[in-house]
């Protein structure tokens, strides 16, 4: 089955190769390379825009927004959710700019 699958990629790679290089990449490496940073740039448009929308609708950043969240003692339904949505939108951005600085470096 290894054997097989080697065989496969190999003449996938032979298939693949010039249409690549055809398009102006070094090797298939790079083009992984930069499909894997446009896949990620489209998610970290995503998240970007999100905690945008956030700030602009409390007019404050996350940290003071969590802040006020927290003196109110989760009395308010809407700024919990939103708390918890903004905070998911705000860490997976971190996460994937990591990501993107890996990739990059790679």
């Amino acid at each position: 089955m290894y054997e097989e699958r080697a065989n496969l990629d190999a003449d996938f790679l032979r298939k693949v190769g010039p249409v690549l290089r055809s398009m102006g990449f070094a090797n298939e490496r790079e083009a992984l390379k930069e499909q894997a940073l446009l896949l990620i740039l489209s998610k970290i448009n995503r998240y970007r825009a999100e905690c945008s929308y956030y700030e602009k609708k409390y007019g404050m950043t996350f940290e003071k927004f969590a802040a006020m969240v927290n003196e109110n003692g989760g009395e308010d339904f809407e700024h919990e959710d939103d708390l918890l949505d903004w905070r998911f939108a705000k860490e997976t951005l971190e996460d994937l700019m990591r990501q993107k600085k890996e990739i990059e470096d790679a």
